[in-house]
This record gives C-alpha cells, sequence and structure tokens, in this order.
C-alpha cells in the first residue's frame, strides 16, 4: 500500500458489504424480525417481501437479519439471486451450497435429489430461504415448495409489490398471507449518514469531508448503491494518482461512472419481454404506452397481457432505465435521462 493510500478496507467500500450495523431502515428491520420470530420458538413463520426501487437496502437488510438471528439460534439460512440463479435446479443447488453442503455436483445431479437433500436439511432445523429478484424466477414451483416447509421462513425480494400477479393461483393463493415491507427510496441526509459509515471504516482519516461526501449524496437520487460506488470509484482513482485527497474532481468524474454501473447492470437483469420493450422505447425515443403495446406485440409469438406489460414497465421505471412523460391519453414513455 503507497504512503498516500487513501482506502483503509476496500471491502467496505463495495455496495454488497454486509455492514456491522445497519444505518437508517430500523422500521423495516423490526418488521421483518417479527415476521420470522416464530422461528424462535420452532414455530410457522410469516413469509416477507421486501418491495422497492433498487439501492433502497431490502437485500442488505434481509442478510443483516437474518445474521442477527444466527447470533442467538441455530439457523439454517441460505440466500439466492434468481436473476443469476433462475431456473429451479440452479436456485436449490446456490442454497445448498450457501447452507454448507459441500458433496453436489452439478453435471448430472439430477434437480430432485437437490430438492431431496434440501428437505432434509430444512427439516432438522429452522431455516431461512432469501429469493433476491424473485421476479427473475424461470419456474414458479419453487415458491410453492418453499411455503411447505414448516419452519422455514421465506424473504423474497423485488422492485414491484405486484410481482405474484401472474402466477398460478395455487401458488399466488400459498403466499397470499404473506407481509409486504415497502423500501422507500433514501432521502439525502440517510445516503449521507450511509456515506459517513463507509467514510468511517473504509477510508483513512481527513481524506474526504462532509461537502465532498454531500456531492455524491445528492446525485445519487436516493440509490444507496450508486452512492457507494461512486465511492468508491472516486477513491479507487485518488489512490491511483497518489492523491492525498479525493477532491471533487475525482468526484465528477466518478458519479456517471457509477451511474453507467447502475444502468448496465439493471440492463442485464431485464427479462426478454422488458428487453423487447425498451428497445422499442429506445428506437422512438418518446412513444404512447398503446403504440409500444402494439410494437412489442408484432415482436413476439407469445405477447403478455397488458397488466403484465404494465408491471415490466413500472419495474423498469424503478430500475431508472425509463420515465413516464404526461397522464391519461397524454402519457409518453422515454429513457431516463
Amino acid at each position: 500500500m503507497s504512503e498516500n493510500a487513501v482506502i483503509g478496507d476496500k471491502r467496505v467500500l463495495t455496495a454488497d458489504f454486509l455492514p456491522n450495523r445497519m444505518v437508517h431502515r430500523g422500521h423495516e428491520r423490526q418488521e421483518i424480525a417479527d415476521a420470522l420470530r416464530p422461528l424462535t420458538e420452532d414455530q410457522k413463520p410469516r413469509n416477507v417481501l421486501l418491495y422497492g426501487p433498487p439501492g433502497t437496502g431490502k437485500s442488505t437488510m434481509a442478510r443483516y437479519v437474518v445474521e442477527r438471528m444466527q447470533e442467538h439460534m441455530s439457523l439454517a439460512s441460505g440466500y439466492a439471486n434468481c436473476w443469476r440463479y433462475p431456473s429451479r435446479f440452479k436456485l436449490y443447488h446456490t442454497l445448498l451450497q450457501d447452507m454448507g453442503e459441500k458433496m453436489i455436483h452439478r453435471t448430472g445431479t439430477p434437480t430432485d435429489e437437490l430438492v431431496d437433500k434440501f428437505e432434509e436439511k430444512v427439516r432438522r432445523r429452522p431455516a431461512v430461504v432469501v429469493l433476491d429478484e424473485v421476479d427473475q424466477i424461470e419456474d414458479e414451483r419453487i415458491l410453492y415448495d418453499m411455503v411447505r416447509y414448516n419452519r422455514t421462513g421465506l424473504i423474497m425480494i423485488a422492485n414491484n409489490e405486484n410481482v405474484f400477479y401472474d402466477l398460478d393461483e395455487r401458488i399466488r393463493s400459498s403466499l397470499s398471507s404473506r407481509k409486504n415491507i415497502r423500501f422507500q427510496a433514501y432521502t439525502e441526509e440517510e445516503i449521507m449518514d450511509i456515506l459517513r459509515d463507509r467514510r468511517q471504516w473504509g477510508l483513512r482519516d481527513g481524506v474526504i469531508n462532509d461537502e465532498s461526501l454531500r456531492k455524491i449524496a445528492s446525485r445519487a437520487n436516493g440509490d444507496a448503491r450508486m452512492a457507494i460506488n461512486s465511492l468508491r470509484i472516486a477513491a479507487e482513482e485518488a489512490e491511483k494518482e497518489a492523491s492525498e485527497q479525493i477532491t471533487a474532481e475525482y468526484i465528477e468524474e466518478a458519479v456517471p461512472q457509477a451511474r453507467d454501473m447502475n444502468e448496465s447492470e439493471s440492463l442485464e437483469k431485464l427479462n426478454d419481454d422488458q428487453k423487447i420493450l425498451y428497445n422499442v422505447i429506445k428506437e422512438e425515443n418518446e412513444i404512447r404506452p398503446r403504440n409500444l403495446y402494439d410494437r412489442y406485440r408484432e415482436e413476439v409469438e407469445r405477447p403478455k397481457v397488458e397488466r403484465t406489460l404494465r408491471n415490466y414497465l413500472q419495474e423498469m421505471e424503478k430500475y431508472r432505465l425509463i420515465e413516464s412523460k404526461g397522464k391519461g391519453t397524454g402519457t409518453k414513455y422515454v429513457l431516463k435521462q
């Protein structure tokens, strides 16, 4: 590490780092804990859906609550991102690995064998399963599987509260008693507190002041992930140039890079239908909903119903990829600037 290094612990400057304490979100944390509390008495917990825009702390809070519970009880836990692992096989494989199962081989292992191993684990002791990006799941049966286990709590994470509207009626019914917990965009002051916390544990003393942190917070649009990535990119650039300070110039360069990272990650998460909608909007610059739906139907063999398309568009707005302008019949969709 160079003499002028500004970074103390680079892990702290990553958006996926799980801190020892959560800044803000106390109400949401308590609601998740209350839903899962029956597990401490060997009872069936209440499943939960965490929903809200990207960068609002949903995934971090889910992992945080599970870790705190494991400090006080014997609890199995598994986390899977349904965007990265959308199939039933991949999800069970990932959950088992996260639960410490070492004897799983990808090649030639039947899915039913993985399901059996998973059931064996969750029947042995209480468990919590976190399914992130649950709207990207390919096989809905896994949701039906999960709610059957009496001592397993299910935390599902999505951008949209309406994520289950198009599921099979039997699965929707099994999930109807879930607790929906909304995560709103952070305020600028909340982003400042998060950045101060990362500065304290991730950077060397005195390398960035509150005024510079404010430049990041004011441009993060309530997205903690973007703010933390901006801070990390600026710190890395300052260190590369052997600077003793993270100056405004580094921040001005870092913020657009962090925004581009967010956009790229969000585009990758779109399903095939959403990608078609996005590309049509991109081609047209601006387009009315009716014309957008017509163009979409021209591109696909089995088009989704309009309600599903509206949900897709709402989700893309929460990803900050597109935005709607106007109201009623005057509504138009454009790419987010």
